[in-house]
């Protein structure tokens, strides 16, 4: 992972992005040994680990306080995580982090209650679909549930054992869509159709196999720490067949699934309060000049950051934004301008009380349509006020951003589906990733063909530019892809010295 004979050395200057706009004046540069571009858990647990190595680091910030994807809004019904959210037992890192921050864990109540299918404009029953005429899957695909048939299939082929499996050459002729493996596996049409609503990844054309089976592979593990993925069985996929289901019974005093007390954005606000003013907020950087020796790093603001080492844990979709000067590096670059990150739309409501009593139908469903899945949570009581989300993903994600009335479009949408609900829904919060301007999407994917052009390599230090950030894992997902990755980091600068 860190041979130093795979760096390329050709002294040609080139750049990503030649037109970035700069404040006025010069200011004198501040010099450090690391200069850390992004203020989420990478960039923050890089700049701890450095600071504790003896490094001097200065981290910088785009916005107004850290956090990156993990957000925690104020609402009308108390705190609300609108990102990265879920610690499981797994996550060894976030939770050493929280233990020696003195964060409180506690269990993450978010069941979901059972769930129906809306297709070709009618319900279906998940119990009898093998046996709905709307099913015209032939053989043992009529059986699998129509809402799973993309991670059935994902799940089938899997031929990942390790967790880095998926960056084996070996499995080179395997970077492939989701499409192109059913065709080659002998699915029938209409399972390719129920495909494409339930692709993991941005789509049934958009995802590498490769990268789809990095998650699932990374999920069975987490299983194995007692994570129920929605309980066992047919059934248990029947009731609970997005994973939304919590063992609450405490080992080692965990839940299978836990949050952060006060959201989890106390995570990284507790990580910035401890590195103090190495943490600089409200600083856009727009160019990275490299040489061998160091690199000046130069916000939009005019101010200035010189550094041995630079760590860059942006997210490619503002990367791209930044103009890069140094040696030539087609692969780094490769990925930064073309790696394309999914995106997760989600409204979150208040529902007064429970209209799926009224209509007989299951209080969740997902649907072909082009809201995705709507989430009714279990209050524990069955009856009054219940919590609910309508969670946009992959295609349906892509497209609700380019909709300047979403809120009231996805409200319409549920009323015509479920005219029992006019009236009993209000909204509590809605984030659309694709359209935060600091991020731009949700998280990382790859394309079919992109693990072989650049995904094994770009992770690679760019002379003085090393990459941190979810988009850099290897092994991990979720927030401990981020922790990862800044381990990672941190050994290779200080192999460098």
């Amino acid at each position: 992972m860190f041979d130093r004979r795979h760096f390329l050395a050709a002294a040609s200057a080139t750049t990503l992005l030649p037109s970035v706009g700069f404040a006025k004046g010069a200011l004198a540069a501040e010099k450090a040994d690391v200069v850390i571009i992004g203020g989420g858990l990478s960039g923050l647990n890089s700049a701890m680990m450095l600071g504790e190595l003896g490094y001097k680091v200065v981290v910088l910030e785009a916005g107004p306080i850290v956090g990156g994807r993990v957000k925690t809004l104020d609402t009308i019904e108390g705190k609300l995580d609108v990102g990265a959210s879920q610690i499981g037992r797994g996550y060894a890192r976030v939770l050493d982090a929280c233990m020696k921050l003195g964060l409180q864990l506690i269990p993450e109540d978010r069941d979901l209650l059972p769930f129906g299918f809306h297709y070709k404009g009618q319900w279906v029953d998940p119990k009898s679909w093998a046996d709905n005429p709307l099913n015209q899957t032939v053989g043992d695909e009529r059986r699998i549930s129509p809402m799973l048939m993309g991670q059935a299939v994902t799940a089938k082929w899997n031929p990942c054992k390790e967790l880095s499996d998926w960056l084996d050459p070996k499995l080179a002729d395997q970077d492939i869509s989701l499409r192109q493996l059913m065709v080659q596996k002998g699915y029938s049409p209409a399972a390719i159709e129920l495909a494409s609503y339930s692709a993991p990844g941005i789509g049934i054309d958009e995802t590498s196999m490769l990268r789809m089976w990095q998650e699932e592979t990374r999920s069975i593990a987490d299983r194995r720490f007692g994570t129920t993925a929605g309980g066992t069985g047919e059934a248990g996929k029947r009731e609970h067949p997005f994973g939304e289901a919590n063992d609450h019974n405490a080992i080692n005093g965990l839940a299978s699934i836990n949050n952060i007390v006060g959201g989890c954005q106390q995570l990284p606000f507790a990580m910035a309060a401890k590195l103090g003013d190495v943490v600089r907020l409200n600083k856009r950087v727009g160019r990275i000049a490299m040489s061998d020796k160091g690199a000046s790093v130069t916000c939009l603001d005019g101010s200035t950051y010189q550094a041995r080492f630079v760590i860059s844990s942006l997210p490619f979709t503002m990367l791209r934004d930044v103009e890069i000067t140094g040696a030539a590096n087609p692969k780094a670059r490769d990925a930064i301008a073309h790696m394309p990150y999914a995106n997760t739309a989600r409204l979150y409501l208040s529902v007064e009380k429970p209209f799926w009593k009224a209509d007989g139908l299951p209080a969740s469903f997902s649907t072909d349509g082009p809201i995705g899945m709507f989430w009714g949570i279990d209050n524990h009581t069955g009856e009054g006020k219940h919590r609910a989300m309508v969670v946009m993903v992959g295609k349906m994600a892509q497209a609700i951003a380019q909709r300047e009335n979403a809120v009231p479009f996805i409200l319409s949408e549920i009323e015509a589906m479920r005219p029992a609900s006019k009236g009993l829904m209000k909204v509590v919060a809605y984030k659309d990733w694709a359209r935060d301007p600091l991020q731009k999407g949700c998280g990382f994917s790859l394309a079919p063909g992109q693990v072989n052009a650049f995904g094994r390599d770009f992770v690679k230090p760019w002379q003085v530019l090393h990459f941190a950030g979810e988009h850099t894992r290897r092994s991990d997902f979720g927030m401990e892809s981020a922790m990862e990755s800044s381990e990672r980091v941190v050994l290779e600068i200080a192999e460098r010295g």
